[in-house]
């Protein structure tokens, strides 16, 4: 497009050729018009465009009209004159209105063009009243008569109505009066243009900056009322333009960031609601076996016993409880200190899975495949270590029957480092896949199973590998049956 040039420059370019050109462009029209007025005058015949060269004042006219008879009867004297000199200066008096008759030894060389040289002569010799004379002038109103010769040969005839001019100075015709009037019109004409053009730059200019502002302002009153705003349209590539893109990316930003805040509140209601229903259980287990022992229901030191085991394991399964929820929020908070070192990723599960005797484990059926290459990588191996031991219990937990079958599986993939705990255990819907790691998330949607878990050992996980600058995901395992647990952390370079 004819703009789009000037879409691409920088505001401050745009208001400097603006400028310029509101400048500029008046300078320009005018030149053009004074062009084509003197393109007429000069390339044309004068004598055709008479009326362009009678609007200047009277006074000036005179004075034009005088220094062509002067000029004509100078060169009149001269015997070395020819017909195109006096050609040349009585072009004056033509265009000044009259019309001219050149003889050449009584014969006629030129004359104006559209009359009849032998009866203009005969009206010019009737107005002379048979007076014989070289030099002749008569000017009776706006008609003037005009005859020149010496004897070089050549005579100068000239007649006509000069209807812009008057002999006294005094007021001027009316038709001289209807040309000025017309002139001034197409003065105005002319400053009309230019103002036009000056004010559609101005809106041209005004359009390239003051859109992309009211954009920008609208937008910014729907996001200040809870509206949510479609994308400016980003026209121009400038600073306007730019500003209107980091606009829509702040935009875009923010609407994800409400939509986590969304989420977050969701999970925050869920986690509530999780932490008084699994505190609320236990809670009520210790009061209904305490009000036993109180109302006597335990009359035996044996029954007393159990009820007072039985109270004490749900006190340290609150305890549990608020200790995890604990080191989450302080896991959120940052808060936990890392005691990072360089291990290689084959040795730290070898030697967790030696340390916690997992080949011996009674529910456990365990299957290892090393293939990380002595890769190195960068973490805590407590919280390494602590990760490992939910993932354990996790499938312990919700194994099908009295084995579970664990394939721990390392390897090398590009600058990673990646490890897959696997189990048969009962999986998770595809569905909820993406959730397994959200705080007090279960797959048992009516928290009926309590006792196998509290939705909070995941998240912890998830925020241990990720403050180690790894990633985590759950994906179904390979086999069909299960779930699989992939963490991958970055290799450190030899």
């Amino acid at each position: 497009m004819l703009f789009n040039w000037f879409n691409r420059l920088g505001v401050q370019r745009k208001m400097i050729i603006s400028n310029l050109l509101i400048i500029v462009i008046p300078f320009i029209v005018l030149f053009i018009a004074l062009s084509l007025v003197w393109g007429v005058i000069r390339y044309t015949n004068p004598v055709e465009h008479r009326q362009w060269m009678m609007l200047a004042p009277s006074s000036i006219q005179a004075q034009v009209f005088q220094l062509g008879l002067e000029q004509i009867n100078k060169k009149l004297s001269k015997e070395a004159t020819t017909v195109r000199d006096v050609l040349d200066s009585s072009a004056i008096l033509e265009a000044q209105g009259l019309d001219i008759v050149i003889l050449k030894d009584n014969e006629i060389v030129y004359a104006t063009p559209n009359i009849e040289p032998n009866i203009f002569l005969s009206n010019v010799r009737h107005v002379m009243k048979g007076l014989e004379s070289n030099h002749y002038l008569n000017w009776e109103g706006n008609q003037f008569t005009y005859v020149n010769s010496y004897n070089t040969g050549l005579s100068v005839y000239g007649s006509g109505r000069i209807p812009f001019m008057t002999k006294s100075m005094g007021p001027e015709s009316t038709d001289k009066k209807l040309v000025e009037g017309a002139f001034g019109v197409g003065i105005l004409l002319l400053l009309a243009i230019i103002i036009g053009i000056g004010i559609y730059i101005s809106n041209r200019l005004g359009e390239y900056i003051l859109r992309p502002v009211t954009d920008l302002k609208q937008a910014a009153d729907d996001l200040k009322n809870g509206i949510v705003p479609k994308n400016i349209a980003v026209r121009n590539h400038d600073e306007l333009g730019a500003t209107c893109e980091a606009f829509n990316n702040m935009q875009d930003a923010l609407m994800k960031a409400h939509e986590e805040q969304s989420r977050y509140e969701v999970r925050r209601r869920e986690m509530i609601a999780g932490i008084c229903h699994d505190i609320s259980t236990p809670l009520t287990s210790v009061k209904g076996y305490a009000s036993g022992i109180l109302e006597g229901v335990a009359n035996t030191e044996e029954k007393q016993a159990r009820y007072v085991q039985r109270i004490f394991d749900m006190a340290g399964r609150i305890e549990h409880l608020v200790t995890m929820l604990s080191d989450f929020s302080q896991l959120e908070l940052k808060q936990i200190h890392y005691d990072r070192d360089t291990y290689a990723l084959d040795d730290l599960i070898y030697g967790y899975i030696r340390e916690r005797n997992l080949n011996d484990h009674e529910h456990i059926v365990l299957h290892e495949d090393y293939d990380a290459k002595d890769s190195l990588i960068v973490i805590d191996r407590i919280q390494f270590y602590r990760v490992l031991d939910n993932l354990v219990s996790n499938s312990i937990k919700y194994r099908y029957d009295d084995f579970i079958h664990i394939d721990i599986t390392t390897a090398k993939i590009e600058n990673a480092c990646k490890l897959v705990f696997s189990d048969n255990g009962k999986g998770v819907p595809t569905e909820m896949l993406n959730r397994l790691f959200d705080i007090f998330f279960r797959t048992d949607e009516a928290r009926t199973e309590v006792a196998n878990g509290n939705g909070i050992g995941l998240a912890i996980v998830k925020q241990i590998v990720v403050d180690m600058n790894g990633i985590i995901y759950a994906e179904h395992n390979k086999n069909g049956r299960g779930l699989s647990i992939v963490m991958e952390f970055p290799c450190v370079k030899e």
